[in-house]
């Protein structure tokens, strides 16, 4: 029995994870909603969703955003941050009724708090380290860990540049270094996903989110099949410190939350502060998804006179978004010398530290690694020659040709069994716009199919925006019983044979692994690889870098 004391273990750090964010998030809003909206009490809803099942979402942008900032001037590891993450629970007092906010005991909360979860955590047993992780994720963790905010972090690794708040919030979740949790922080955006789905399909109050919700079910179960078994662009669990899944999930709902906006022409402010937060968090988590700024754009012109009224004082509602991007950006550009980087163009600085067009090369990178068709122009090569080469890669292939499949099979779908309105002018423009941008930035920028599962999604779900009603009447118990197929099989068969033979986590501690051998000055490079894993001392980069302890803050310098 101990395969089954060993799952139990896991699920027991999962739910106190899990447990800490909802509080936190509840806090979160328990705090705006006194300050801003001056009220005491959360609405039941936020943003056609029970209030509940977000907190999860918005404890870990409150945790995320908070770690920045103490970062300003605290190692992550310190005491102060320590008692900082105990503090942001203390909004919960101001409002101790929970029984407004309460799970009732039944199989659907049973299902949500406990099965999912048991679920899905058991990827643990067979999901390892992204292969980034080693290369920039977790020594990024542990410069956080180990200083506070260094100028010219960019000197130390380039790659450091590319800061997520994902590695804010990831470095606290060493507690005993079997990474387990930063593994887990992943699974409460799948998880939170699906829960949101599960209400959309029992509830039906939104006809929209109903049938968005029963196509992207559709496209989920038909990723179990086709072109090399399978993959069409749904979601899935990737290796251990990458985010693209979780900017996925978030970049979907607040999608389709904007498009039932724009639809309905119709909002609270609550709901606007929260959308604006979760598209913020979004870019915060990665860069290359600005493209949600077009969508908000569109929900503040159909938004602005049935809720601002020319009246100032509404904007209220964005002064959370605009502390925490003033942090953000601030600390993206004191680290880096841009204001987005490795955006070149937005490199403007006088900093002695700062190393003139040495992010050029840096955008040139992330964008060949992305089969990036703007890089191909730029060497000018032909479209052709751009497509050969994407379509050249499995991959790639695979998933284009799956997801045009399932697209097929899910539109036939449709035609046949659900009677369908016209879209409105307004919502129909916003709609094909939103997608036109999205595929064209990945094109041009990134096609890469990780990159891509937000946008393919909010095509599936925005299937759904115009029918009116099924056909034929299907029993709601089907869809329960195909919602719980598509959890079960989103984990992968081999992490199931593992729990079998050897239930044991895959993730390793790379400290007791990692070698290295003398590099520049008093750095170290890997003795193999580009992998530097957890070593404050390692760095691939080719100039000596020294760094000033300074006042208040180090500052990195690299030796031309």
């Amino acid at each position: 029995m101990s395969w089954l004391l060993i799952h139990f273990e896991l699920l027991t750090k999962y739910i106190f994870l899990f447990g800490y964010f909802y509080l936190a998030g509840r806090s979160f809003l328990l705090i705006l909603n006194k300050l801003i909206i001056k009220k005491l009490k959360i609405p039941s809803k936020i943003l056609f969703t029970k209030s509940q099942i977000l907190y999860p979402l918005l404890g870990i942008i409150f945790v995320g955003n908070l770690l920045i900032i103490f970062n300003y001037l605290f190692p992550l590891k310190s005491n102060v941050v320590n008692f900082g993450l105990i503090m942001v629970l203390i909004g919960n007092f101001l409002n101790m009724d929970f029984q407004s906010n309460k799970y009732n005991v039944n199989l659907y909360s049973f299902s949500y708090l406990f099965i999912i979860p048991s679920i899905l955590i058991m990827s643990s047993y067979d999901t390892s380290w992204h292969v980034d992780a080693g290369y920039y994720h977790l020594n990024h963790q542990n410069w956080l860990l180990e200083s506070n905010m260094i100028l010219g972090q960019v000197n130390i690794f380039w790659a450091f540049g590319m800061s997520s708040i994902y590695e804010y919030i990831s470095a606290v979740l060493w507690f005993d270094r079997s990474f387990i949790l930063i593994h887990f922080l992943t699974i409460i955006f799948i998880h939170t996903f699906y829960m949101i789905l599960i209400e959309y399909l029992r509830e039906k109050k939104d006809k929209e989110l109903y049938f968005a919700s029963i196509f992207i079910l559709a496209f989920s179960l038909l990723d179990n099949f086709g072109v090399e078994g399978g993959r069409n662009g749904f979601i899935y669990i990737q290796g251990v410190t990458k985010q693209d899944i979780p900017v996925a999930i978030i970049f979907v709902l607040v999608s389709l939350w904007s498009f039932l906006i724009i639809k309905n022409k119709k909002s609270t402010n609550f709901d606007l502060m929260i959308l604006f937060l979760l598209s913020f968090f979004i870019v915060q988590v990665k860069l290359s998804s600005v493209v949600i700024v077009y969508l908000l754009l569109i929900v503040l012109t159909v938004m602005y006179k049935p809720i601002f009224k020319g009246k100032l004082s509404q904007l209220k509602i964005f002064i959370p978004t605009a502390i925490f991007f003033f942090f953000w950006l601030l600390k993206g550009y004191l680290t880096t010398g841009c204001f987005l980087f490795p955006l070149s163009s937005t490199c403007i600085n006088n900093f002695e530290w700062y190393i003139a067009n040495s992010t050029e090369s840096f955008e040139s990178v992330t964008t060949t690694a992305s089969y990036s068709l703007i890089d191909y122009l730029y060497q000018s090569k032909s479209i052709s020659d751009w497509w050969d080469n994407f379509y050249s890669y499995k991959i790639n292939r695979t998933v284009l040709l799956n997801f045009v499949f399932s697209f097929l099979i899910i539109y036939l779908f449709k035609k046949v069994f659900f009677k369908v309105n016209k879209f409105p002018l307004y919502l129909k423009i916003s709609l094909f716009s939103f997608i036109l941008v999205n595929l064209t930035y990945l094109i041009l920028y990134g096609p890469t199919p990780r990159y891509a599962v937000g946008t393919l999604l909010v095509v599936i779900g925005t299937l759904g925006f115009n029918v009116s009603k099924m056909r034929v009447n299907i029993n709601a118990n089907l869809f329960i019983v195909l919602y719980f197929i598509s959890i079960f099989f989103l984990v992968r068969a081999s992490s199931y044979q593992a729990f079998l033979d050897t239930p044991e986590t895959v993730l390793f501690d790379p400290v007791e692994l990692a070698k290295y051998e003398p590099s520049i000055g008093d750095w170290v490079k890997p003795d193999v690889g580009d992998a530097c894993w957890i070593n404050l001392k390692c760095t691939m980069e080719n100039e000596n870098i020294y760094i000033d302890e300074g006042t208040f803050f180090k500052t990195a310098f690299k030796d031309l």
